[in-house]
């Protein structure tokens, strides 16, 4: 034997599985769009809805690792609770038995064909479909490719006393489920490692107990990837992978004791030794699936338990802004949705107080001001920053869209807030200093005007969060101009008093009246991009 040569076919041969499978990842992604973000967030009601949306995707898309960030996304945006993730999981791993099946069709002779076409459709067409399409029967014919030089890698070996007797070693349950363990936490594929042991079973080098036993070492193997994926995540990411290594752990455990028993059912089913190995890895999956889905309350509290939430201050406005939602841009648009959301109640609060502060209010009251304003600054540079890690990826031109709209309205927010605690609160402290007083009547009005603003702005902020539709904005946007001339009028008029500080008066009523204009025309822009 040319070892060499052989770990070089082997290793390339593995490559190309594992570019296959991304590949083809990517195409089912694409053709499911946004659908499947739609689908898990309307199928998360109770444990069984869970359960059948992670199955569901996890088969369409052929990843439980995008499934896992997809729910992760759901929980840390709020939308789903941490419990609804539990089934989602759960029918992430029933979903990726459908990978063993495809695989143990053996239809290795085909994948020549496969790449061509699939390679021609995603080259040559322009409609979206036909290229993912393409770009699936691609990575599909890159992984049936793969199982064929593995396949011619491993031939040799049949008449290999040594890696014969290392093969008897498997029968060895525990060590083979360490191998097999170790295997894909090196690859960080349970497909690889299905693949390989397919292989193995069908060049006769490996029993179907020890396969078994490798095939639970994958299960167990493949949760390396969840926690490398959750190390510096939210800590609803950390709390998924435990979840999953409990699940999965435990899972092995229960059939460490029936490896036997499961051996001789799928042999009863099928004389294909191909076919026997996916068959045991879906019989267990969803063997351990049906008797999970029923513990997932108590389960949710032991790893919220073991995971608790971090006790120190998070120093972060928005600390669900992480960089692992990127995984999923439609995910991240949605979290940036709703970060903008909460950036809005904070700046409607510093709206809502700080005109009726800057007529009557104390000093400590501008200082209580500046300090919410440091917030909105700082929210405001956050949410900035997590667009500007999206708009780094490649995007679709209706995501592009989206992140426009929001980029502009985070900075409406942001402009509202910073104009009440600059502008109007220099001038209230101007106020301040000089002692002067607004009349009762001049506050009374230009509270009327402020009341239209806040008003207007409300049912902009209501509108963005898709709460209500609202048309009054723009419906009273004439009577807001009316009534804003007839406040600079009353002010105009007001102009002949001789009192002490007239002047100065004047200029602090114009500025307030000025800084209310604004805000109502800011709520216009803000209800535009709601529109």
């Amino acid at each position: 034997m040319n070892f060499t040569a052989q770990i070089i076919l082997l290793l390339g041969g593995l490559a190309l599985f594992l570019h296959g499978m991304n590949v083809m990842t990517d195409g089912l992604k694409a053709a499911a769009g946004s659908r499947m973000k739609s689908f898990l967030k309307g199928m998360t009601r109770n444990r069984w809805t869970s359960l059948v949306a992670g199955t569901g995707i996890t088969a369409v898309i052929q990843s439980s690792s995008v499934t896992t960030v997809l729910a992760v996304g759901f929980v840390s945006a709020g939308l789903i609770t941490f419990q609804s993730t539990l089934g989602i999981i759960l029918g992430a791993n029933l979903g990726t038995t459908i990978t063993a099946q495809i695989i143990a069709f053996k239809i290795t002779k085909a994948s020549w064909l496969m790449i061509a076409a699939g390679f021609l459709a995603s080259f040559l067409f322009k409609k979206p479909t036909i290229k993912n399409v393409g770009t699936i029967l691609l990575g599909l014919g890159l992984v049936f490719l793969g199982m064929n030089v593995m396949s011619e890698a491993t031939t040799p070996l049949k008449s290999y006393q040594p890696f014969i007797e290392l093969m008897s070693g498997l029968d060895n349950y525990l060590y083979a489920i360490l191998m097999g363990a170790l295997f894909t936490a090196l690859v960080q594929s349970s497909s690889a490692t299905t693949g390989v042991v397919i292989i193995l079973s069908m060049q006769g080098l490996l029993g179907i107990e020890a396969a078994i036993a490798l095939i639970l070492g994958a299960n167990v193997g493949t949760c390396v990837t969840a926690v490398l994926s959750a190390l510096g995540k939210p800590q609803d990411a950390m709390r998924v992978a435990v979840s999953h290594i409990f699940i999965n752990v435990a899972g092995v455990l229960i059939w460490y004791a029936f490896i036997g028993q499961l051996a001789n059912m799928v042999e009863f089913i099928s004389a294909d030794s191909a076919r026997q190995v996916a068959n045991a890895h879906t019989i267990f999956n969803a063997a351990n699936t049906l008797l999970f889905i029923w513990f997932v309350k108590p389960l949710a509290k032991l790893v919220t338990w073991l995971v608790p939430e971090k006790k120190k201050a998070i120093s972060k406005v928005f600390p669900e802004l992480n960089d692992y939602y990127l995984e999923d841009i439609d995910i991240a648009l949605e979290l940036a949705q709703n970060s903008i959301s909460k950036l809005g109640e904070k700046a409607f609060e510093i709206i809502r107080a700080g005109i009726p502060i800057a007529l009557t209010g104390e000093e400590y009251q501008l200082i209580e001001l500046r300090d919410k304003d440091i917030l909105i600054d700082k929210g405001h540079a956050e949410i900035l920053n997590f667009m500007q890690n999206i708009q780094s990826r490649e995007i679709s031109k209706e995501q592009t869209y989206i992140l426009e709209q929001q980029i502009e309205a985070v900075n409406v927010l942001e402009t509202a807030a910073d104009m009440v605690t600059t502008t109007l609160v220099e001038a209230a402290e101007h106020r301040i200093e000089k002692r002067f007083k607004v009349s009762d009547v001049t506050i009374d009005k230009i509270t009327t005007l402020h009341n239209m603003a806040l008003n207007a702005f409300e049912n902009a902020l209501l509108e963005y969060q898709l709460i209500k539709k609202s048309e009054t904005i723009d419906l009273h946007k004439d009577r807001f101009k009316q009534e804003l001339q007839d406040v600079r009028l009353h002010l105009v008029e007001r102009l002949s008093e001789t009192e002490t500080n007239r002047i100065e008066i004047y200029r602090f009523e114009s500025e307030v009246l000025e800084g209310i204009r604004r805000l109502h025309a800011l709520a216009r822009r803000l209800k535009r991009k709601a529109g």
